[in-house]
């Protein structure tokens, strides 16, 4: 119960300081940018990752638990950033699969 008690806290924290970032990047490019809500998941999968590698490499100390999740939040508004950047010079959904996962695969 702790683990998970623990882990909901990490996530909130790490949810908080990607709000920070991303909050004025979403309004001031609300006219430009059409986000899509499957971009939310943007907020899960670094996370589970992370987790996920801290459970694979056996642990980490108090201090990566309570710095690392900040960090990881910070960085997804140079994701958001990149997707601002990228709709100008190409069509809106593949900016979005570019900026957030690095390839330009298309829906067909």
């Amino acid at each position: 119960m702790s683990t998970i008690l623990f882990l909901l806290l990490t996530w909130m924290t790490y949810a908080v300081a990607a709000a920070v970032v991303l909050t004025p990047i979403v309004f001031l490019a609300r006219k430009r940018v059409h986000w899509h809500s499957w971009e939310l998941l943007c907020l899960l999968f670094p996370f589970f990752i992370w987790v996920g590698l801290d459970f694979a490499t056996g642990g980490k100390s108090l201090a990566n638990l309570a710095i690392e999740p900040v960090i990881l939040g910070l960085t997804l508004g140079g994701g958001a950033l990149a997707r601002v950047a990228m709709s100008t010079r190409m069509p809106e959904d593949r900016a979005a699969l570019v900026a957030h996962f690095g390839s330009g695969w298309r829906r067909r």
